[in-house]
């Protein structure tokens, strides 16, 4: 009874736990990970990393918000203090590590979550970044008496944001260098798609002015004329920089720094940078607010030394809205290194998964391949035992009729013969059919255990 139980219930329960783990463990889930940028500067004291959370599944990304993220860092094999971040809504976190000695490098990062290994690898510094580049004039035609230098203060103008532009008026190459004094020159600022105040300003000593420009679109023509006491005159046509949808960062850094945005967007994205590299990074929420401009703040003070802070729509700072804004008295600098990616933990992490799916894929198959034996063999054994009591029953019947007088009586050699094959076993296949059906349990065990992992 016992055996014919085990026929019927080995294949069943096996095909059962099969197709639980197959269709549990066995298929790959969405793998996280964690894409780590920065901007590491040889010789500098703060090492600020963005890390951006996801999952993985079929080599499709989708955010991810994370909990409880430690970022370690090994500088030259001295271990930094650890930082712990969570990734918010958007997947997004920035940690901040402070060194008691200049960085050396190179750095050995590991991004975990408990016991999830969500990027690791080396990195290495950069030189510090090159020294930013003057001012550049606007582009623009001069025609006249006199020489024009135009630029925006802060380097970029934002509709329709206010921004101060630097006029300055000096003496082309064909004209004799020697004045006195350019004192005294009107400047007159008009052009379509913009206000201006004043419309009318006179330079000082320097041949220099200074307006308010607000551009209104995306593309502005701004036209100078110039006129002096003596009746000279010069004109200046060009192209003001203005960027579209790009976040405006307002002038008055004193009381921290506000963002506008004139784009919808829940949020923005900021790093401060130095020559000591990228020394602080934030997410920064922006609302909306009365005029329909999503306005954030950051609270912080502006560090002493000339810094350039990067505002981007975008965690990576590549899309159009990202813009470099100065926070102190220069233009802004083109050549202000952005987030480069350090290290990438999707591959690592994809592999990681189908490794584990794998695994429990292997031992549904044991599992399968074992009950496929351990069936077998019962199937032999209860077979062998019908045989046996088939054969039983033949050595009772002829002992029966060898007794019967009315029958020609059997010879002694047959009867032995026919009761010795009666009688007949094979211990090896209960020996093999016992052996199976361990490595089955052990099989069903492994199988299960994948539920865990």
């Amino acid at each position: 009874m016992l055996g014919r139980l085990a026929t019927y219930v080995v294949p069943a329960a096996s095909v059962i736990v099969t197709a639980l783990v197959l269709f549990g463990p066995g298929s790959p889930n969405a793998a996280p990970f964690v894409r780590v940028r920065g901007v590491p500067v040889a010789g500098g004291r703060t090492l600020a990393l963005r890390l951006e959370g996801a999952r993985r599944l079929f080599g499709v990304d989708d955010v991810a918000a994370l909990e409880g993220v430690t970022v370690e860092v090994t500088d030259a094999g001295a271990n930094l203090a650890p930082e712990t971040v969570s990734l918010g809504p958007d997947g997004v976190g920035e940690a901040s590590i402070e060194t008691n000695a200049p960085l050396r490098g190179p750095l050995d990062v590991r991004v975990v979550q408990g016991k999830t290994v969500l990027a690791e690898g080396t990195v290495p510094l950069r030189p510090p970044p090159p020294k930013p580049a003057p001012a550049r004039d606007i582009a623009g035609v001069s025609s006249g008496f006199f020489r024009f230098f135009v630029h925006a203060r802060r380097g970029h103008l934002v509709s329709p944001f206010p921004e101060t532009l630097d006029v300055a008026v000096g003496l082309p190459e064909h004209v004799s260098p020697y004045r006195p004094s350019f004192a005294g020159i009107t400047l007159s600022l008009s052009g379509s798609g913009t206000t201006i105040t004043p419309e009318k300003n006179d330079t000082d000593e320097r041949g220099a002015a200074s307006f308010t420009v607000t551009p209104l679109a995306h593309h502005v023509e701004l036209v100078i004329a110039a006129r002096d006491p003596d009746g000279h005159e010069g004109r200046w046509e060009g192209l003001l920089p203005v960027r579209p949808g790009a976040i405006w960062l307002a002038p008055d850094l004193h009381a921290g720094l506000s963002f506008v945005s004139p784009a919808p967007r829940d949020r923005v994205y900021v790093s401060v940078v130095t020559d000591a590299g990228r020394i602080l990074g934030a997410v920064v929420p922006v609302t909306r607010d009365d005029a329909g401009f999503f306005r954030g703040r950051l609270d912080v003070t502006p560090p002493t030394d000339p810094a350039q802070i990067v505002v981007s729509g975008d965690p990576g700072e590549r899309g159009d809205a990202t813009i470099t804004w100065p926070l102190a008295a220069q233009t802004a600098s083109a050549a202000t290194p952005r987030l480069e990616l350090l290290l990438d933990g999707s591959g690592a992490a994809e592999a990681r998964e189908h490794a584990r799916a794998s695994s429990a894929r292997r031992a549904a198959v044991f599992l399968v391949a074992v009950a496929a034996l351990a069936e077998i063999l019962l199937i032999l054994v209860r077979t062998r035992r019908s045989q046996r009591d088939l054969d039983t029953n033949l050595a009772a019947a002829v002992s029966l009729e060898a007794s019967d007088e009315a029958g020609a009586p059997i010879p002694a050699e047959d009867q032995r013969r026919i009761v010795a094959a009666a009688r007949e076993s094979h211990p090896a296949l209960r020996v093999a059919l016992a052996i199976t059906l361990v490595t089955l349990g052990f099989a069903l065990l492994a199988a299960l255990s994948t539920f865990r992992r």
